[in-house]
């Protein structure tokens, strides 16, 4: 049961940290391509996205909680699995918050084709913030911080 547990929470995370960093390069790449194209592309991305990072997440918070119920090693107190706990919180506040905004204004400059540089320094920066806390969690993970 652990190594099916282990295998479906890396699965998740790599899910969710490759979709984030595709969409990093996709994004802006798309967005500086012009109207009319790129508002449709950036509508699906956004629609699409949202069901792709909810069963990515949600794979990790259920795999991450069942590694846990199920290990004798670990428990909720260790410290890699607080930061995992803490960072899907993070992340999931950053995105629907800060992240949420700067998708929309990205999506207006791409149908208006105005302002789009500084809309994508904007998304960017949300973007890469995400990325960075994934990346901790991972190395957390890996390293068994705490543990």
């Amino acid at each position: 049961m652990r190594d099916g547990l282990l295998f479906l929470h890396i699965l998740g995370a790599a899910g969710w940290l490759g979709g984030g960093l595709f969409g990093a390069f996709a994004y802006p790449a798309v967005a500086r391509s012009g109207p009319p194209a790129a508002a449709g592309i950036l509508a699906v991305f956004e629609k699409r996205g949202g069901a792709y990072f909810g069963v990515t997440s949600g794979l990790v918070l259920l795999s991450g909680i069942g590694l846990v119920i199920t290990s004798d090693a670990f428990g909720w107190t260790d410290t890699f699995v607080l930061i995992g706990l803490g960072a899907f919180l993070l992340s999931g506040i950053i995105q629907s918050t800060v992240g949420g905004r700067a998708n929309k204004r990205l999506a207006a400059a791409a149908e208006s084709g105005t302002g789009i540089d500084e809309a994508v320094s904007s998304w960017r920066q949300i973007s890469l913030v995400d990325i960075a806390v994934l990346l901790v969690v991972v190395w957390s993970m890996v390293t068994k911080l705490g543990a």
